[in-house]
């Protein structure tokens, strides 16, 4: 069954530890940036969820 992993940016290290300790060979992982709500205007915050989820979307279609 085609999966992807959504990992935030910070825990990038911890997605992987978890990978090695199940077992998971080369497992598809799609990291993606923290938000910055405080920062960041609404239109800036759903284009970068417009992306990742187009990129779901491809990564889930290579299988």
């Amino acid at each position: 069954m085609p999966a992807v992993v959504l990992v935030h940016e910070p825990f990038v290290n911890l997605a992987k530890a978890q990978f090695q300790a199940l077992g998971a060979k080369d497992p598809t992982m799609l990291v993606y940036k923290q938000d910055a709500p405080a920062l960041e205007s609404i239109d800036e915050i759903e284009d970068k969820a417009r992306k990742v989820a187009t990129e779901v979307v491809r990564l889930l279609s290579q299988n």
